[in-house]
């Protein structure tokens, strides 16, 4: 007969391997976006935006009592989760101890999860003490990781302050197409004018970047065409004639990730628009179904346009 302190062993063991899996099915490690030069101009491929400093429900340290986790807790685990624990930690006492969370994050062995915690950490406190945020992320000296840390200030921002929050793209560097694309997208869902009046004033301020220019209205109609197609269509209407296209892009892309059959009645509706739309469907069924986007790529009637759809879905 096994011993009781063997079998706690176990179960303990067992509950740690537990955890970690379910910290990578729900995403509460999350995976470095991919640098901007390994994604194709055209395509507009945008990777996911932080998911910020906030646990998913369920996870390590969300809750009260018992399921709140300790410095203690955290330094007896096993080293093979021992820094998830570690962020999870930093998360959970961030907003309440921002230079505490800090020290738990330089617990955290593997270089690019600590930084990783480091920008949760001032996400995490940047509505409660704007500065201090900043300080922390002017203070990360890894360049991808510093752009990403403005990135996640601004989208924290995104719904009480339009012009700060997009304001921290300039600070984004490597990650400030992706970053305009991200919180313009946010600010449109609660102040459309705020959303249009920044990618106008992009036109000028970024009339020798092309890519800038595109990412920014197509942002505006990817996120609204998550809640509805016909209030994108509304505000692609609004777009610099030139990003028309790329905006009706957009809300074929976002209208997509709800329902793609609902999307492509809704862009059978937009007359000279309807194929830059299906485009976008396209692009995000390549992610689920590559064959059904492949088909949608060779239905689309304008020459150009349907050679870039083939293109971004054979590749």
């Amino acid at each position: 007969m096994r011993s009781a302190p063997f079998t706690i062993l176990v179960i303990a063991v067992f509950v740690v391997l537990l955890g970690l899996q379910l910290a990578l099915a729900h995403g509460w490690v999350r995976s470095a976006p991919a640098p901007l030069a390994a994604l194709p101009s055209e395509a507009m491929a945008i990777p996911p935006k932080p998911a910020g400093q906030k646990p998913a429900a369920g996870a390590p340290g969300e809750g009260d009592g018992d399921r709140r986790l300790t410095f203690e807790a955290c330094a007896g685990m096993a080293a093979a989760v021992q820094d998830v624990c570690w962020q999870a930690l930093a998360r959970q006492q961030a907003e309440a101890d921002a230079q505490g969370a800090l020290i738990v994050c330089s617990q955290v062995v593997d270089a690019e999860l600590r930084l990783e915690c480091v920008d949760d950490v001032a996400e995490a406190t940047t509505l409660t003490d704007r500065s201090g945020a900043e300080q922390i992320c002017a203070g990360v000296q890894d360049r991808k990781w510093r752009g990403q840390c403005w990135f996640g200030v601004g989208l924290a921002w995104a719904e009480t302050d339009p012009d700060y929050a997009l304001s921290r793209c300039d600070h984004a560097e490597a990650f400030e197409r992706f970053c305009r694309h991200d919180v313009v997208g946010e600010v449109s869902l609660v102040d459309l004018d705020a959303g249009v009046a920044f990618c106008t004033r992009g036109e000028t301020e970024h009339a020798d970047d092309e890519l800038t220019r595109k990412t920014c209205w197509h942002g505006i109609a990817k996120y609204l065409a998550r809640r509805d197609a016909q209030e994108a269509a509304a505000a692609c209407g609004r777009a610099t004639e030139r990003w028309r296209g790329t905006c009706f892009h957009g809300l074929g892309w976002g209208a997509s990730e709800r329902d793609p059959d609902a999307a492509l009645d809704a862009c059978h509706g937009f007359g000279a628009y309807a194929d830059y739309c299906t485009q976008g469907v396209a692009h995000e069924l390549k992610r689920v179904d590559p064959t059904r986007a492949q088909a949608l790529c060779e239905a689309i009637r304008t020459p150009a346009v349907r050679t870039r759809c083939l293109e971004f879905v054979g590749r």
